[in-house]
């Protein structure tokens, strides 16, 4: 049987249905609390949500600056 082979992995195979619905709730209110402050999300910054709803990566992941995620794409 094939391990697993990255943390990414781990967690879309872990994601339950209560989880994946408490990630969307957090999505919602981040970009209602962006939308407040008179701004909003772009298609990069929708991606990246979605692929932590998908389970795709972590909260700490899903929080970190743009400039870090930039540094580890490099």
């Amino acid at each position: 049987m094939a391990e697993m082979g990255s943390h990414e992995t781990e967690l879309t195979k872990t994601i339950s249905g209560a989880e994946r619905a408490r990630r969307v709730a957090a999505v919602k209110y981040a970009r209602a609390s962006v939308g407040l402050e008179g701004f909003s999300l772009n298609a990069a910054d929708e991606e990246h949500a979605q692929r932590f709803i998908d389970g795709d990566i972590d909260l700490e992941e899903f929080v970190q600056p743009r400039s870090a995620l930039a540094s580890q794409k490099a």
